[in-house]
């Protein structure tokens, strides 16, 4: 500005999903973190949650976040300063699990006026903020885009949802109707980076397994109520959205697009700045001087993180109790691969749905149930599951060999951005082929926008 301040405009991009419910319940989710969570957030100036204005685009400005990216500077900061880093994570944690609420679904202002909102019951925390939180909020459909991808749109099942049990139903049911009305069985396509099993374009099994997983739903959904309850969590907490002061200090938490009121026990996740695919290290070995340097670094690495998890799991204990037993759930990450596996058999794979429901079976007795398992593996079933399994992690492996040009989280160095450029392109090439009509049609025109732009620079 003319004065030297600096403020961000947003507009949605064509991929975000409904984009007046995204515009609206961003807005009214960032001044919920930042008034009554009292987490660091951009302050918003102006928005406008519709296209009808000079703009021709629904919009947020809003502040300039400070400090720097995190992901910018993590590996040059020392381990000191990471440890409090992590230790600012588990606050901020604590502040997203402070509020109970009684839906499950977006937030909105309770004044927006969007059809399927209802007025928010929060059920634990302070009165003077629960009366505050009830008078100004309200509770309605889901953002997050994969509710909305293709016919989904139009489809029923956006929330908001009353439980978790209720919850889970409505993704199975919403893809089973989908897949009856929509899914093509034609011949998959090759692709060299995601595994296709025979059964991937068979409409009657993915509606099995979908049905498989009604079934277990009331059984395997958490009994304490403190972990099915709906709380605020931050959908993309990764380093690309954390900025921190000189210091070392958490300055701002941007990109509050796609945040819900989840079940803890679903949304609820460590850091993805923690790797736990280490093996705990808690110091060097005698002979680190002695070793190459290849292995000095992979062990000062596995040493760092293996600290940083200690930090951040007796930090989480001593301070947001909830978040660890969320943690310390027995199946925890089998229930949260359900969950994200369940919505997208059809459109991504239907292999690791399918090992989740073999793992329920097989676990079944741990889940503390008196009733059998409602459905059944064959010997045979399960047989040929294990020799897909060898194609399926071959085509993991390609993501692996990513590692170093590409993170998980999407971004690549300066120095090998030209690299993943190249990859991703030819990628795409590959992954045209397997769309066409209106589909295509439609990529085309979404991302035409896109292409004109050119390449980033970093």
């Amino acid at each position: 500005m003319s004065d030297g301040r600096k403020i961000i405009a947003k507009v949605p991009h064509p991929n975000s999903g409904p984009r007046s419910l995204t515009t609206e319940s961003e807005v009214a989710t960032m001044e919920f973190a930042r008034a009554i969570l009292n987490i660091p957030v951009p302050k918003v100036l102006a928005w406008c949650a519709t296209d009808q204005n000079p703009v021709q685009a629904e919009y947020i400005i809003m502040e300039e976040a400070r400090g720097s990216q995190l992901h910018e500077v993590w590996q040059d900061l020392p381990l000191r300063k990471k440890t409090n880093i992590i230790r600012e994570f588990v606050d901020v944690e604590r502040k997203l699990l402070w509020v109970a609420f009684d839906k499950l679904g977006s937030l909105y202002f309770k004044d927006s006026g969007i059809e399927g909102c209802e007025p928010v019951i929060v059920t634990d925390g302070p009165q003077d903020v629960i009366r505050h939180i009830e008078s100004r909020f309200c509770i309605g459909p889901i953002t997050r885009r994969e509710f909305w991808e293709k016919q989904r749109s139009d489809m029923q099942y956006h929330g908001p949802w009353t439980s978790s049990k209720e919850y889970l139903e409505s993704i199975a049911r919403r893809e089973i109707d989908w897949i009856k009305t929509h899914a093509d069985p034609q011949a998959p396509k090759d692709t060299p980076w995601q595994y296709t099993s025979p059964e991937q374009n068979s409409p009657k099994a993915h509606i099995a397994s979908l049905q498989k997983f009604l079934s277990t739903i009331e059984h395997i959904v958490p009994k304490d109520p403190e972990l099915v309850s709906p709380r605020l969590w931050h959908p993309d907490f990764h380093a690309g959205n954390i900025y921190i002061h000189d210091q070392g200090q958490i300055s701002c938490i941007i990109d509050w697009q796609g945040a819900w009121t989840t079940p803890v026990f679903i949304g609820a996740n460590p850091p993805l700045l923690l790797d736990y695919g280490v093996e705990m290290l808690m110091k060097l070995p005698d002979n680190f001087k002695k070793l190459d340097n290849a292995t000095q670094n992979q062990l000062r690495y596995q040493v760092s993180q293996s600290v940083l998890i200690h930090v951040y799991e007796t930090t989480t204990a001593e301070k947001n109790p909830l978040m660890y037993k969320v943690m310390r759930h027995p199946h925890g990450q089998t229930l949260k691969q359900l969950e994200a596996f369940v919505g997208s058999t059809w459109d991504n794979c239907l292999f690791p749905f399918v090992e989740c429901l073999i793992r329920v079976e097989r676990e079944w007795d741990h889940f503390g149930i008196t009733e059998p398992c409602p459905y059944h593996f064959s010997a045979e079933e399960i047989r040929q599951h294990h020799e897909e399994a060898g194609s399926f992690n071959k085509s993991q492996e390609f993501w692996r060999e990513l590692q170093g040009v590409l993170t998980d989280e999407g971004y690549a160095s300066n120095e090998n951005f030209s690299k993943a450029v190249e990859i991703l392109k030819d990628l795409r090439e590959v992954g045209l082929g397997a769309i066409k009509g209106e589909e295509l049609r439609s990529f085309d025109k979404e991302m035409r926008w896109v292409t004109d732009l050119g390449a980033p620079k970093s």
